[in-house]
């Protein structure tokens, strides 16, 4: 696979992963917010009223926005060569992954962004060992 490919596959990875998110988030806290705030009162009283208060369109602006700034990036780090730059991006979008997967296992139910998180999170680990291997990265510049 090319550098290339391996790259721009990330705009799209993200968006998969955020319309499971725009789609599924909000059917599922309205119906999953009491055994939340039984569950989890302090993280509930914070996280649910934003969660009420955020409409779908919003949330999808939000997501849009993302999308132009990583497509943005990712359009400059393949044109320029900007691997590091495009490794944190790509981390930092793994890590996002990781998070959800945690938010799982502490629910241990069904959660919006579930399935794509777990799928996505495989590409990311390729691509960081595609550019380990290859040595694409300086990871100090990385980090």
């Amino acid at each position: 696979m090319k550098i290339e490919t391996l790259m721009w596959l990330l705009p799209i990875a993200f968006m998969i992963h955020d319309f499971e998110e725009i789609i599924m988030m909000k059917p599922w806290a309205a119906k999953n917010s009491v055994e939340i705030q039984r569950r989890f009162p302090s993280l509930a009283s914070r996280v649910l009223p934003h969660l009420e208060r955020l409409s779908t369109s919003s949330f999808a602006l939000a997501v849009a926005e993302e999308f132009i700034l990583l497509s943005t990036v990712t359009y400059f780090a393949v044109e320029y060569e900007l691997y590091a730059v495009w490794a944190g991006v790509l981390l930092a979008f793994f890590i996002h992954l990781l998070v959800h997967i945690m938010q799982f296992f502490l629910y241990w139910k069904y959660i919006p962004v579930i399935i794509t998180s777990v799928i996505i999170s495989l590409y990311c680990v390729f691509a960081l060992y595609f550019l380990n291997l290859y040595n694409y990265v300086s990871w100090p510049d990385v980090a």
